[in-house]
């Protein structure tokens, strides 16, 4: 650590302070937590005492570490609540001058520095929005990213900030991303601030003193990944959590919201939500196995509906609100956590089968319409949370909605989920359920898949509608232009074949769709062949010229494979 640039005593308890940073405001005694401000050469006691989460975070006040060839110091941090979680915003101190920002905010970070472009054009704040806003800045086009407005009375404060610490104020944000490349700007100063970085990782910052295992115990009474387990203080069932990552819970028997506090859980809001008692999880919440050579936890589970897309997107942004949604299908997906690495892996469990996804702290090069170049577009559609147990990163509820694009990529694919005020990057890719079978020590057989009216029909519901198709048009083969005939049925079988079997990325329609279209279909064809043959129709029972004699099948509601997370977050 520098030699400080001011020192006094604290005012409330006598204990040195010090400020190693000139642009430094605001100071937060280390001893009492009274938070002073600096103000014409002394300070002055603002009478208010700033209470810090204790998160098990790895930094602290002291940790250095070197980004790029320029050493730095951590001096500062400022912790941010708001009603998706909290995370932590590091203020750096470099030593060849100049101050940064290093996030932390679930498993991402990044660090940025401020900007003076004062020749840059900021949108207003109000006309931002996640996954559509972009802004250029040296020769790059940002996409905005998080787009948030908090308010700072649950904030708190350790160390030195360069600004007036005010729990009164509004903090308005939007952080913006192209590949790993990050801006920040941040509206509570006129003119807006800039800050340009990018999204790191902890190992690549060649950290030192960091808090140990002993400075963890002692600050907070257990480590940082320990299991815990208290009664939902709603219906009195067991919840189990993993300490100083995920803060947020939801009762698996009731489905109340809970916070983890001190090791206690605190109820935010009850919720009967009784039908997740019903739902039996292929991974119940605390299962452990070995994944591709590490082990890891389920912590959380949500059970997703699927939606149709413009269904979707008109809920999120209330173009419209409509009436009589149903799910087009449904899927569920397990947090998982790495208690030596402290990474979190995504499993999406599905009626096509299981994906492992993962979360991309480097965004794909997009294009101008916002699409990963040389991505193939599979399709987009929508989500919304059914019922969701156990612990995240993040705050999960009920009927929050997400709309999801999937482009293929290698043999998986990647995918953005778009929420009103964040979107974020995944990389999935398919695994057996043999592997998942063995990695957490089940039977094959006894697994799960979606359960309710998810239930995929069988493919041979598709074959029975090609097989209607052919034996309503035999007579137009035998009595008519044999030809025409083979030609129509040849392109409305392959039209059928193709719509209704499952693709190699495991799409297929759900039931409503294929029931509609292959009766069209069916239909059109049947209907265009007796049109132009010569057949008498009276002499075929069952049939007329008008082809009204005609059948339509079926191929069973279904999800594709999806994935999320952060989300964060």
């Amino acid at each position: 650590m520098s030699e400080p640039f001011f020192h006094t005593d604290c005012p409330s308890c006598g204990a040195p302070v010090h400020a190693h940073s000139p642009t430094s405001v605001t100071l937060v005694c280390g001893y009492c937590n009274s938070m002073l401000v600096r103000q014409d050469g002394g300070i002055i006691d603002k009478g208010r005492d700033s209470a810090l989460l204790e998160d098990f975070s790895p930094l602290q006040i002291g940790t250095r570490g070197r980004y790029g060839t320029a050493a730095f110091n951590i001096i500062g941090r400022l912790q941010m609540h708001y009603d998706a979680g909290v995370w932590n915003e590091w203020h750096i101190l470099f030593d060849e001058g100049g101050t940064g920002w290093l996030s932390e905010s679930g498993d991402i970070y990044s660090l940025t520095r401020p900007q003076t472009e004062s020749a840059l054009q900021l949108p207003p704040f109000d006309d931002i929005r996640a996954g559509f806003s972009t802004l250029d800045y040296n020769d790059k086009r940002f996409m905005a990213a998080d787009v948030r407005r908090v308010t700072m009375k649950h904030a708190a404060a350790q160390g030195e900030l360069p600004f007036e610490f005010n729990r009164d104020i509004e903090s308005r944000t939007a952080d913006w991303r192209c590949e790993n490349l990050f801006l920040t700007t941040d509206y509570g100063d006129d003119p807006p601030s800039l800050y340009a970085g990018n999204t790191v990782k902890l190992d690549d910052l060649q950290l030192e003193n960091l808090r140990t295992e002993d400075q963890i115990t002692a600050g907070a009474g257990r480590l940082k990944g320990t299991r815990q387990s208290e009664n939902c203080p709603n219906c009195g069932s067991p919840v189990h959590w993993v300490d100083g990552l995920a803060n947020n819970i939801l009762c698996p028997s009731c489905g109340s919201d809970l916070e983890a506090v001190d090791g206690k859980v605190e109820l935010i809001e009850a919720d009967a939500m009784r039908a997740a008692q019903q739902k039996a999880l292929t991974l119940p919440i605390g299962s452990k196995g070995k994944l591709r050579g590490r082990n890891y936890i389920v912590i959380g589970a949500v059970h997703k509906e699927e939606l149709e897309a413009q269904t979707a997107f008109d809920l999120m942004y209330a173009f419209k609100r409509p009436t009589g949604v149903v799910p087009e299908g449904y899927w569920r997906e397990y947090l998982l956590y790495h208690p030596t690495s402290g990474s979190f892996l995504w499993l999406i469990e599905s009626d096509s089968g299981w994906e492992i996804a993962q979360t991309l702290h480097n965004w794909p090069r997009l294009d101008r319409h916002g699409q990963p170049q040389g991505g193939d577009k599979l399709y987009d559609y929508g989500s919304r949370v059914g019922y969701a147990a156990g612990a995240f990163y993040w705050h999960v509820r009920h009927r929050d909605l997400t709309f999801h694009s999937d482009y293929k990529s290698g043999k998986g694919k990647i995918g953005s989920e778009l929420s009103v005020n964040e979107i974020a990057w995944s990389r999935s890719e398919p695994a057996s359920k043999r592997e998942i079978a063995e990695a957490f020590g089940l039977k094959t057989a006894a697994m799960n898949t979606p359960s309710g009216n998810d239930r995929q029909t069988p493919s041979g519901i598709v074959w029975i509608t090609l097989a209607l198709l052919c034996v309503l048009n035999l007579p137009a083969f035998f009595y008519g232009d044999s030809g025409w005939a083979a030609s129509t049925v040849g392109v409305a079988g392959f039209y059928l074949y193709n719509f209704g079997m499952a693709s190699e990325n495991g799409a297929v329609p759900p039931l409503p769709r294929f029931l509609t279209v292959s009766l069209i279909v069916v239909s059109l064809a049947t209907g265009l062949n007796y049109m132009f043959s010569d057949t008498d129709s009276s002499g075929y029972s069952g049939y007329n010229s008008s082809g009204g004699y005609y059948g339509g099948g079926s191929r069973g509601e279904s999800c594709r494979c999806r994935q999320i997370a952060n989300v964060g977050r």
